[in-house]
């Protein structure tokens, strides 16, 4: 009795757990249960993630409301963000100045003194660059608005007197022509006539049905604008005070997203999500900065030319051009046309010395301030560049074109980069130059890739040219064989090599001779340009 409770209590015995039956059956039964556990399981989270994603597409349109309504909360953290994102280059440069002037001077084995002055820089830091950001809008806001209301004084004093004057000098030389002044008659007539009838038929109806029922209407959407300024205001105020808190936690933030791209993604994942992260990073405050500086130059130059040029409105217009600058390519034109406009209203010579200045102007900054100030921070080519600047211009408004070029470079980065890495794993060049001129690439029996690219003589007949192609069918492109490697030696790596302008001058001097027709001898290099013979 004693060892029957004792073989219940302990089990099997030794021998029965180490038999290979027992060994083989229990962890089988243990795996099945686990595969069918697993199967159902993955098929049950298949199930739930298309009714998610059924549900999304049926309610887009709550969907986005409440998304609208999430960002419309956040928006003070948005601001937050953006305000501690371009003040964070002015707090570096503040801590690496006090750490020229007093962080060296701390032993590094004295850590309680090291974290102390780390605290009190980076605070003092953050203080020195709100204020900085905070004088550089109040000096433009206080340069600037003077000069509106100045210059809209300006114009309406002496508006009614130019157009007087235009008026005079107009009629004066339509009088001098009785063919223009009859012309000049009837078109005033005419416009009399229509001017009359709009206002009889659709002036006064609107005025009547469309504008005073609506009044009311109209008051509640201008308290609705003034109050949606005034939540701007508050907005911005908020998002300082984000922006400070955000500035403070900075590096404990980073290392918990971090913290949090390593426990998400694997190793290898996160990694590569961080490398970009850095680089993106380097981009848009490279640009950003970069940007903001070659527009200040530019605003400075402007203002110091036109004070010697003694052109009118100089400081509200350097403003104006400055501050459009920031826009790449479109954002000197969006400056200068209304800046033209009001010196056109002043003077018409000056209107002219103003736009050709202008043009002076943005090419030196397009051609030496720019490229020395911004350098290679994007890597793309003027029509990426006009491309990126279209596209999210047309999406965002003027806040897409200003982070169009870096977001749209970092794009262009990544793709470049999956099909390099995608060239790397079939052992093909990864220079663009090696394209160039490309007709195909064939592989040696030693799996040697050798690029064949068109002859001289083919580059300059786009007729032989053809002619070579269409001698080429797709079944033999497809099914091409390996080819000996010696004979791949010799394969052009570049149209200008002998294998293919041998055959070719003998060619010319057949056909010069009289031997070869001209059908023939584009036959013939036709065929020398497939053989490399």
């Amino acid at each position: 009795m004693e060892k029957k409770q004792k073989d219940d209590v302990l089990g099997p015995e030794i021998e029965e757990i180490f038999h290979p039956d027992f060994i083989e059956k229990k962890p089988k039964s243990k795996k099945r249960f686990r595969g069918l556990l697993g199967h159902w399981f993955g098929l049950l989270l298949v199930i739930i993630i298309s009714i998610i994603i059924f549900y999304c597409l049926t309610n887009l349109s709550y969907i986005w409301k409440a998304a609208a309504a999430l960002v419309k909360l956040l928006m003070p953290v948005i601001y937050g963000l953006v305000i501690a994102y371009l003040l964070n280059p002015l707090m570096v440069f503040y801590s690496n100045c006090f750490y020229k002037l007093f962080g060296r001077k701390i032993p590094e084995e004295d850590e309680r003194r090291q974290r102390r002055y780390r605290k009190f820089t980076k605070a003092v830091s953050i203080v020195l660059a709100m204020i900085t950001g905070f004088l550089i809008i109040t000096v433009l806001l206080w340069l600037l608005i003077p000069q509106v209301v100045n210059s809209i004084v300006t114009l309406v004093n002496t508006l009614p007197d130019q157009a007087q004057d235009y008026y005079h000098k107009v009629s004066k030389w339509v009088m001098d022509n009785p063919y223009l002044a009859n012309q000049f008659q009837d078109a005033l007539l005419h416009v009399t006539d229509s001017l009359d009838e709009w206002i009889q038929k659709d002036l006064f109806p609107w005025l009547q049905t469309g504008l005073l029922p609506n009044v009311n209407s109209l008051a509640s959407m201008f308290a609705s604008g003034v109050f949606s300024v005034l939540g701007v205001l508050y907005n911005l105020m908020i998002g300082c005070i984000v922006a400070v808190y955000l500035l403070l936690g900075k590096d404990r933030f980073l290392a918990q997203a971090k913290k949090l791209i390593y426990a998400v993604f694997g190793k290898k994942q996160a990694d590569v999500i961080l490398h970009y992260g850095r680089m993106t990073n380097d981009t848009f405050s490279g640009f950003i900065v970069g940007k903001i500086v070659d527009s200040a130059i530019i605003g400075v130059l402007c203002f110091i030319v036109m004070w010697i040029l003694k052109l009118p409105y100089p400081l509200l217009i350097s403003v104006i051009v400055g501050v459009t600058n920031v826009i790449p390519v479109f954002g000197p034109y969006i400056g200068a046309v209304p800046s033209a406009l009001l010196i056109l209203l002043v003077n018409p010579v000056q209107c002219v010395y103003f736009v050709i200045f202008i043009i002076i102007l943005q090419q030196l900054d397009g051609n030496v301030i720019g490229p020395a100030i911004l350098g290679e921070s994007t890597g793309l080519t003027a029509f990426w560049v006009l491309f990126a600047i279209l596209l999210f211009g047309g999406l965002w408004g003027i806040a897409g074109m200003i982070v169009g070029v870096p977001l749209f470079a970092m794009i262009y980065r990544l793709l470049k980069d999956y099909l390099e890495l995608r060239l790397y794993h079939k052992s093909l060049s990864m220079e663009t130059d090696m394209y160039k001129d490309l007709k195909r690439i064939r592989t040696d029996v030693n799996g040697d890739k050798h690029y064949v690219l068109y002859t001289k003589q083919e580059k300059r007949n786009a007729n032989l040219r053809r002619d070579a192609e269409n001698k080429i069918s797709l079944l033999q492109l497809l099914t091409q064989k390996p080819i000996e490697a010696p004979a791949a030696e010799g394969k052009t790596m570049t149209g200008d090599s002998e294998s293919g302008e041998e055959p070719d001058r003998k060619a010319e001097e057949q056909f010069s001779n009289g031997e070869l027709s001209e059908t023939d001898k584009t036959e013939k290099q036709a065929e020398n340009s497939e053989t490399g013979k």
